[in-house]
């Protein structure tokens, strides 16, 4: 696995959650990561309104690959930086360019009580 193929596989997996020639501006998945676990939401958004596509829509290969590539990008951060993430929003566009925003803040759900 490499950085390329890693943003390969979120962008293959947000097509995946879209109909064939569905129309949007842009496709955002919010993913927060931690060691085995993964939580992920995906947005299709199109004419300043938000959709939220069914989460059944892709395969269970997918959801892994989706899985072994965040947990990647995630190790591969903190190997070259020595920065610790908890999450990252991928948005993706039409033309194919994305974008990626890491989150450094530990999510409220990872968080023992």
């Amino acid at each position: 696995m490499d950085t390329e193929k890693a943003y390969a596989i979120l962008a293959n997996v947000l097509f995946a959650h879209t109909q064939d020639n569905e129309k949007f501006d842009k496709l955002e998945m919010i993913i927060e990561v931690d060691e085995g676990f993964l939580k992920n939401e995906v947005t299709r958004h199109l004419d300043d309104k938000e959709f939220y596509p069914r989460l059944d829509m892709i395969s269970p290969q997918a959801e892994n690959d989706l899985t072994v590539a965040s947990q990647f990008l995630r190790g591969n951060l903190l190997e070259t930086t020595g920065d610790k993430i908890w999450g990252f929003t991928f948005t993706l566009y039409p033309d194919g360019q994305f974008n990626i925003d890491y989150t450094y803040d530990m999510p409220e759900w990872m968080q023992d009580d």
